[in-house]
């Protein structure tokens, strides 16, 4: 053992020589690598001046040999089939997000159907106080003014409600733009644009005491006419017809019905027609006034549309009724057969006399004063031909001269 001692420990020390050796060695690779990259940096900048500009002749093309190749035909495929697109949402009316807003709008909008435009300006102020920007209130603001025709004030909330465009405002946008745009609306623009339909007349025969006649008359719009349903109003005149002589009267309201209804509800116009309901009940009569006056039966009526209070179409049914209603009364022609003897022409109001009580006076005839070229003697109240004037009676004769 004591022998391999010095061995080993020379062994060791080469080991730790050679080590070391090896990562000198390392070390200066490295660092001449590194020298190395660095002079690679650096740019060097060669000027050769160029004395003669030698076109070097250009390389003939060489044609790559074709190479046929056998292909499959490529199946057919299928066609492209287009889907469309899905159409646009339309743009919807922002909720309000303020319940208390919200409230107060709702009644503003109520009290504004209800025509009471000082208490629905009121609520509206109350509501932009806490929301200042809430387009439902601005607009809601523009329709008041317009109602109460301040036009200029209803302008300037319809311009509030513009600018927050439809982000802000959704269809509210639209309508402000349209009011802005068209100006505000009249009642004689609606000429045209709001008409009566062809009305129905439907006579129920189960009706046992009098007359049932139930009329539907369609009210029909164009399409996305914004109509508001205080400001409509459709009006049925009846008429009836009178006695043997077929007299057309308007109907009495003091003892006939007329009842309105609405058939398709909600009225909104949004399919362009609703259907007004008009029931006309006429009762019976009873015979004494039927003896007197005639018996009474339905003839027609003349429907009246309105808006805001302007007339913007009417229709009568039957379309004669129209005539004779506009039709001047003409006055009685009386045949000779119909007149009763002894009527007296210049007072009808007198009694007849009866002509056989009357002795009949002869007249004086021309006939044969004209053969004699001669004319009859005058009567007898004429003055006489001398020209003296006729006596005057006593009670005339001291009166005072003027």
């Amino acid at each position: 053992m004591a022998r391999t001692q010095p061995h080993t420990l020379t062994f060791r020390i080469s080991c730790w020589i050679m080590g070391i050796v090896a990562f000198v060695q390392l070390v200066v690779a490295g660092l001449a690598l590194a020298m190395r990259m660095e002079a690679t940096r650096e740019v060097k900048v060669v000027e050769k001046v160029v004395t003669q500009i030698v076109a070097a002749p250009k390389p003939e093309p060489i044609a790559a040999p074709r190479i046929e190749v056998d292909r499959d035909p490529l199946p057919d495929l299928p066609a492209v089939v287009s889907v469309p697109l899905p159409p646009p949402r339309n743009l919807e009316t922002p909720a309000i997000a303020d319940p208390v807003t919200e409230k107060l709008v709702k009644e503003a909008r109520n009290a504004r159907i209800s025509e009471d435009m000082m208490s629905a300006v009121t609520k509206l102020e109350q509501a932009l106080q806490s929301s200042p920007n809430e387009p439902n209130a601005l607009y809601e603001l523009g329709l008041v003014h317009e109602a109460m025709g301040i036009y200029d004030r209803a302008t300037q909330y319809y311009h509030k409600v513009f600018e927050l465009g439809t982000t802000g405002a959704g269809s509210l946008y639209l309508k402000a733009s349209e009011k802005l745009k068209d100006g505000f609306e009249q009642p004689q623009d609606k000429v045209n644009r709001i008409v009566l339909g062809r009305a129905r007349v439907f006579k129920d025969t189960r009706e046992a005491d009098g007359e049932r006649v139930v009329v539907t008359i369609p009210v029909q719009s164009i399409a996305g006419e914004e109509i508001e349903g205080r400001d409509l109003e459709v009006l049925v005149n009846f008429f009836d017809e009178i006695g043997a002589r077929k007299e057309i009267a308007p109907a009495d309201t003091s003892t006939c019905k007329v009842d309105y209804k609405w058939v398709t509800e909600p009225v909104d116009w949004h399919s362009g027609e609703e259907l007004l309901q008009v029931t006309y009940v006429l009762p019976a009569q009873d015979q004494q006034q039927q003896h007197l006056f005639g018996e009474k039966r339905y003839y027609g009526q003349v429907v009246e549309l309105s808006y805001k209070g302007e007339l913007i179409d009417s229709q009568a049914w039957p379309r004669i009724l129209a005539r004779k209603l506009n039709k001047p009364d003409a006055s009685p022609v009386f045949l000779d057969k119909e007149l009763p003897p002894g009527y007296n022409q210049e007072n009808p109001l007198l009694p007849n006399v009866d002509p056989s009580s009357i002795d009949p006076m002869p007249l004086p005839s021309y006939d044969k004063a004209r053969a004699a070229n001669q004319l009859p003697p005058p009567p007898a109240d004429l003055p006489p031909d001398d020209g003296m004037p006729l006596p005057v009676p006593p009670e005339y004769r001291h009166l005072p001269k003027h």
